[in-house]
């Protein structure tokens, strides 16, 4: 997946997902929105689509390598109900996090972008 194909999925997302996108999202560059759970299936459908299947699966322990790891620290971790879906080239790690929020179950933040390993 190059840069390019990052941004097609973000265009992806905001064009077939109904979401709130949150004021620090860049463009086709990072995306940070919000989501209805009722949605999840489609959300998941287009994630698998451009990133394959889920890394970390809510209620699921993952293991990742180190440079991934780095990310997922850098973005806040990822708690045993939240899930994570990446894809790794070279040096380029394209994601999605997804963070259910303990205060309404209905709702789901997602995080997704690019990074450069070493970053």
């Amino acid at each position: 997946m190059e840069a390019a194909s990052v941004m097609d999925m973000i265009m992806d997302l905001r064009e077939n997902q109904t979401m709130e996108i949150r004021p620090n999202s860049r463009g086709l560059e990072y995306l940070e929105a919000v989501i209805g759970r009722n949605d999840l299936e489609s959300l998941k459908a287009i994630l698998t689509k451009h990133l394959g299947p889920a890394a970390k699966e809510p209620g699921i322990e993952a293991d990742f390598p180190v440079g991934v790891r780095s990310l997922v620290d850098a973005i806040g971790g990822l708690r045993i109900d939240q899930g994570f879906f990446y894809r790794q080239e070279g040096y380029n790690i394209f994601y999605v996090a997804l963070w259910p929020w303990e205060s309404n179950p209905e709702k789901i933040t997602l995080k997704a972008g690019m990074c450069l390993l070493g970053d």
